[in-house]
């Protein structure tokens, strides 16, 4: 029997979190105006969930679709990297690598990157999957409800993201602290670079793979 760390275990952990938080989003594209088609579309073929909330915000302010593009383009920027750091851990040629990395997601990522040894492409496929059907159903639940949920309780699901987060990065912390100096180095530097005004997008691509080089010149680094 797989433990709870399994993929499916992961993934059922990513699917209760981003439900919640889909909520919202469904709901914050109700309050936008956007059609249910739309505010789904966006869940079904985006799967970003920061950039989709600050997509549905430029479109309720009026900006145009290159705009939006653009700013969600910059913002995904630190996909290209999460899914380089997992490539060559990849095994198996059952799915195609263009569809595991659609579903590499910040969660999807720490949880993946975080356990050791090869990855199974069907493991992380059951994990992708998992986290998908949680955005989804997430979304088209948020936007039905959305007239009836209070703005309070809408808000306060974005804690889950949160709570989710620390759930799935704390165990490999536990089993593998040398994780905790680059990651704290990089949320230092991440912090910085915005408060220079850096996008969040261009922070984040600057602060991972900086962070990973400095910390791969001493290889007592890289030791679990």
């Amino acid at each position: 029997m797989r433990s709870a760390r399994g993929p499916a275990g992961v993934g059922f952990t990513i699917l209760f979190g981003y439900f919640f938080i889909a909520v919202a989003f469904g709901a914050g594209g109700r309050a936008a105006g956007l059609p249910v088609s739309a505010t789904a579309g966006f869940s079904v073929f985006v799967f970003a969930g920061a950039s989709q909330f600050m997509a549905v915000s430029l479109l309720a302010q009026g900006a145009g679709a290159v705009a939006v593009t653009l700013a969600t383009l910059v913002l995904n920027l630190r996909h290209i990297v999460m899914s380089l750091a997992l490539r060559d851990r990849i095994r198996g040629a059952r799915v195609p690598r263009a569809v595991l990395a659609f579903g590499i997601t910040d969660e999807v990522f720490a949880a993946t990157a975080s356990r050791p040894g090869e990855i199974r492409d069907t493991d992380l496929l059951v994990t992708e999957l998992l986290a998908y059907a949680g955005w989804v159903g997430g979304t088209v639940v948020g936007y039905l409800i959305g007239g009836i949920l209070p703005p309070s309780l809408e808000r306060a699901m974005g804690i889950a993201l949160y709570a989710m987060f620390v759930a799935l990065i704390v165990p490999a912390l536990r089993s593998s602290p040398a994780y905790l100096a680059p990651m704290l180095a990089a949320g230092i530097l991440n912090w910085g670079l915005q408060s220079l005004g850096v996008p969040v997008g261009i922070a984040l691509l600057i602060s991972i793979p900086v962070t990973a080089a400095l910390f791969a010149i001493d290889p007592r680094w890289s030791r679990a």
